[in-house]
């Protein structure tokens, strides 16, 4: 028999929460409340005392649905089997196991629900029992006639189910096969069962492991790969770091190896000029202006031939009493030579010194920017440092302000309070001092530390008066220069010691 049959599912519902629109809002329930069924099932629903059954067509928000307290599911497979289980004594020392399988149809899914039938094998076994005369079939057989008492069995339970089928409330139950069983072929088939479930429990133990496997190699690739993943970034980062370190390194050499490139190449030029000027200097030394003497180097160094070494010298020995003006352009040629060669030297030299000149400002640039911006920096965090100094002193001068301001009202409130008292135990009654103007002398009290207020030329006057009966204009500035623990101990002496005694008490 399968789990769960024929009640499959049971929800109990609360109160339904109101949703929707502000103006539109009202009970329902959602989709999550409502059990999904298959197509042999059916829900029932228990509104009140009443039981309706719903084959899927109810939706969340009907009025059904709504005012339901509770569903259930419930199984309508046709032809269910139920197995059903007992033992009958046998004439000889063990007992026979009767097992009975019956098919069960619902015919009723609202009674199933409302009679709760959840342990229809429970309910089978008992309708079983109560056969009369199925306990003494096998009581006068010895426990090798099975066979025989199967046959009583089954006719047995034939006839009395034709009587009187079984009855289960919503359920229809035919009576199927009937076995019955030896001891042993019990115990065969009890091992057979528990082989099978010992298969069973492996088989399911093996896929939890397989699981439990697969679900840790996927963490591993994980790891791996987060692993992977970190080194492949921490290695790029390397390589670029490494690759930003050797361009800097190649672009410093290339721009070192280019400027000792120049440098040499111009070294060179300049040691050649000097070898061409000292080869031409050398050859004006040793030729001067002979034309034979030149011929005959450029004979010897292959630049001429024979044939036109011979000419040179007809032309030379024909020429060499009235061709002064031939001589005179040679002279100008060599001029111009020896200045392009002067020239060329200089541009070469100011080339090189305008290369050098170049390099030198790269580099200035550069140190400059460097030290302008460690100069930003620096300005930077001196001028927060002067901000926060600042804000600082600010704060504490409004606090002591502040206090000062408080002890100052504190003094004026205790100064007001002891005018108050004298006057109202009448101790200025004979000092022939005004109270009002007593009482109008008591102003604001200046909050700058240090500064002498009103109120202590009012009580240096009070204290003059109530000790000597008189004003005298300078007892003023006497009081003002005492401090306020002398100030207000000259106002608790009042003259008299009645009234000062009185005063305290």
């Amino acid at each position: 028999m399968a789990e769960n049959y024929p009640l499959v599912e049971q929800r109990e519902y609360g109160r339904p929460e109101k949703r929707g629109g502000i103006l539109k809002k009202r009970a329902r329930r959602t989709e999550d409340d409502l059990p999904r069924i298959a197509a042999h099932q059916v829900r029932v629903f228990r509104v009140g005392e009443e039981y309706v059954a719903d084959h899927g067509q109810l939706r969340a928000d009907d009025p059904l649905v709504v005012s339901a307290s509770s569903v259930t599911v419930v199984d309508q497979r046709a032809e269910v089997p139920v197995v059903v289980e007992t033992r009958i004594p046998s004439a000889q020392a063990g007992e026979f196991t009767v097992r009975v399988t019956y098919f069960s149809n619902v015919v009723d899914p609202c009674a199933v629900v409302r009679d709760g039938v959840t342990e229809v094998e429970a309910l089978l076994l008992a309708q079983l029992l109560a056969v009369p005369g199925l306990t003494e079939d096998g009581s006068d057989l010895p426990i090798v006639e099975s066979a025989s008492v199967r046959s009583r069995i089954d006719a047995r339970l034939t006839a009395y189910h034709e009587m009187r089928p079984a009855e289960v409330s919503g359920l229809k139950v035919r009576c199927g096969q009937v076995e019955v069983r030896t001891p042993e072929e019990q115990a065969a088939h009890l091992t057979e069962m528990e082989h099978a479930d010992l298969v069973q429990e492996a088989a399911l133990r093996r896929e939890i492991l397989g699981a439990e496997l697969a679900l840790k190699q996927e963490e591993l690739r994980s790891l791996k790969a987060e692993r992977e993943a970190r080194n492949a970034h921490a290695l790029a980062m390397m390589e670029e770091e490494n690759r930003q370190r050797r361009d800097s390194l190649i672009s410093r050499f290339r721009r070192s190896s280019e400027s000792e490139e120049q440098e040499h190449d111009l070294t060179l030029r300049a040691q050649r000029n000097r070898s061409t000027r000292a080869e031409i200097q050398e050859d004006i030394n040793l030729l001067g202006t002979d034309p034979l003497g030149a011929a005959y180097l450029a004979f010897r160094s292959g630049e001429i031939s024979a044939d036109e070494l011979s000419r040179r010298l007809h032309e030379a020995e024909r020429d060499r009493l009235g061709r002064s003006e031939e001589w005179t352009r040679e002279d100008r040629e060599y001029d111009m030579r020896r200045q392009a060669v002067r020239r060329e030297e200089e541009r070469w030299r100011i080339e090189r010194a305008d290369t050098q000149r170049q390099l030198n400002r790269v580099d200035q640039r550069e140190d400059a920017a460097a030290q302008r911006a460690e100069d930003a920096r620096r300005w930077n965090l001196e001028h927060k440092d002067q901000q926060l100094k600042h804000e600082e002193g600010r704060a504490d001068a409004q606090r002591w302000e502040r206090d000062e301001r408080e002890w100052a009202q504190q003094q004026l409130a205790v100064r007001a309070d002891l005018y108050k008292q004298g006057i109202a135990r009448g101790l200025f009654d004979s000092t022939g001092y005004d109270p009002g103007t007593l009482i109008n002398s008591v102003g604001n009290v200046s909050s700058s530390p240090g500064r002498p207020s009103r109120d202590g030329e009012v009580e240096a006057e009070v204290q003059g008066e109530l000790n000597d009966g008189s004003r005298p204009a300078d007892q003023g500035t006497a009081a003002a220069g005492r401090d306020t623990e002398d100030v207000e101990d000259a106002e608790l002496d009042f003259g008299g010691t009645d009234q000062e005694a009185s005063l305290v008490d």
